[in-house]
């Protein structure tokens, strides 16, 4: 299996667009900022909150990263003006982080004025490990100016655990998620049932904790484990949300869920580096590599 995943990562960077794109449309939504606000007005209407990206990392230049966290400032304007349920979620190395610490310091700020301006919210992705101690100490540093800030932790990754244990109070949100990055053995857990026991075990330590948590993932082994779990021990739908991907097919329990007085937040992605992106996070996941496979010739065949 490992063969031919490899296989498949060496050809599918050679596939027309149109190839990928017929597998990447569902999960992306829009190009533009105006086709994604389009889209995020469909999911509120059907009852859904959503977290917007725009996709893309590590620039290359501080002209990149400003005009990159203009962008994100300017979406809270419209976010504001259309009255949307919306907030943002963006990666620290899209915004400079790779350009040093004081240049997305700034960036980071800037954004998070943006955000206290319309008392909205602001999520900072967590990317791969060499980012992770900086990630958190940034968080630290713009939640000094705005409570109403929060962060992701990984389910795969050892010492999330101990980050759980040192931030998690009752101003604390997170988003939980298993990880999707390839990382070294020593520092994430490899083992399937290994990484959805920890995620059980994260999400359940800061709920108790009063903490805010987004529960984001497809599993829905985890799901419903956390919501039995959940309910059994009375936790308020104030102190938790489910979150899910754009595109993923679950819209049934989806639905059920908010019918039962739960949020979920639907996580959009969007933008021109949409390919990029896709054929990135394949390498950096070989397992998805056959689905994606699959799927794209599946769809090909079934027109």
């Amino acid at each position: 299996m490992k063969l031919i995943n490899y296989l498949i990562i060496q050809i599918i960077p050679f596939l027309p667009k149109i190839f990928v794109r017929l597998v990447a449309s569902p999960y992306i939504a829009g190009i533009t900022d105006d086709e994604m606000l389009t889209n995020v007005k469909k999911l509120n209407d059907k009852g859904y909150d959503v977290a917007i990206d725009i996709l893309g990392e590590h620039v290359a230049t501080k002209e990149e990263a400003a005009e990159i966290t203009k962008r994100y400032a300017n979406l809270y304007d419209r976010i504001a003006l259309q009255d949307l349920d919306a907030n943002l979620s963006i990666k620290l190395t899209h915004i400079g982080q790779d350009l040093g610490y004081d240049l997305v310091k700034d960036n980071l700020m800037i954004l998070i004025d943006a955000a206290k301006k319309h008392d909205n919210f602001l999520r900072l992705d967590m990317e791969n490990s060499p980012y992770t101690s900086e990630t958190i100490n940034l968080y630290k540093k713009a939640f000094e100016n705005y409570s109403n800030v929060g962060i992701v932790l990984q389910a795969y990754m050892h010492r999330s655990m101990d980050d759980i244990d040192t931030l998690a109070n009752e101003m604390f949100n997170v988003r939980i998620c298993k990880g999707i990055y390839v990382e070294n053995e020593n520092i994430a857990y490899r083992g399937y049932q290994k990484i959805r026991d920890n995620y059980i075990a994260l999400v359940q330590r800061a709920l108790i904790k009063g903490s805010y948590v987004g529960i984001a993932s497809h599993d829905e082994y985890l799901i419903d484990k956390l919501y039995i779990w959940i309910k059994e021990n009375k936790i308020s739908t104030s102190q938790y949300e489910f979150q899910i991907l754009h595109g993923v097919p679950m819209e049934k329990k989806l639905q059920q869920l908010i019918k039962e007085g739960n949020k979920v937040r639907v996580y959009v992605p969007y933008g021109d580096n949409w390919y990029d992106y896709s054929i990135r996070r394949l390498k950096e996941n070989p397992k998805m590599a056959g689905y994606i496979i699959k799927n794209i010739f599946s769809k090909i065949f079934s027109r």
